[in-house]
């Protein structure tokens, strides 16, 4: 759970206040699902529900510490700390519930990597970060072309990198 809660604090620090690189960066998404995906994983979850119920519970905690970032970093005004976390927790519920969907997707796909090793899983998860620059310029998210062609690279190196240890030798 502590990564959890880094992941979120640390989004919310880097995203800000402003645009720019520092939005491009905080605004994507495909890190979100990566999470849940890489802790069920982690965790050497084997069974796809147990990795469901992980990444329903990481993707929450990391959300709930970004808003509860958010409070300090978007600095809104001279409200009781109580209303600012209102405040961002109203502007964030469509994540809350979106979560509550690709948390167990995630995690239950990433506890299904974790007993079956095919090459689906991981490229899916690197095929995120390379197609969502394209899906934000579809729909005119704001962003960077230096953010986006980075998490094209990303994707791409990851998907690399699943392909080349895919093919290494099992050595008992």
């Amino acid at each position: 759970m502590l990564l959890a809660v880094v992941f979120g604090v640390v989004d919310s620090v880097i995203k800000g206040n402003g645009g720019g690189i520092r939005s491009a960066i905080g605004n994507m998404s495909a890190p979100w699902l990566l999470l849940p995906f890489a802790v069920a994983t982690i965790a050497g979850s084997r069974r796809v529900l147990h990795g469901a119920w992980i990444g329903l519970v990481v993707s929450v905690v990391a959300l709930a510490s970004f808003y509860f970032a958010n409070t300090v970093v978007l600095q809104l005004g001279p409200h009781p700390w109580l209303v600012d976390l209102g405040l961002t927790v109203e502007g964030g519920k469509r994540f809350f519930v979106l979560a509550l969907i690709t948390g167990p997707v995630f995690g239950g796909l990433g506890a299904w990597w974790t007993n079956s090793r095919s090459l689906f899983a991981p490229l899916l998860v690197a095929a995120l970060f390379v197609l969502e620059p394209g899906v934000a310029v579809l729909y005119g998210a704001p962003g960077t072309g230096i953010v986006w062609l980075a998490e094209i690279l990303v994707g791409l190196l990851g998907a690399l990198l699943v392909i080349g240890l895919s093919r290494r030798p099992n050595i008992n």
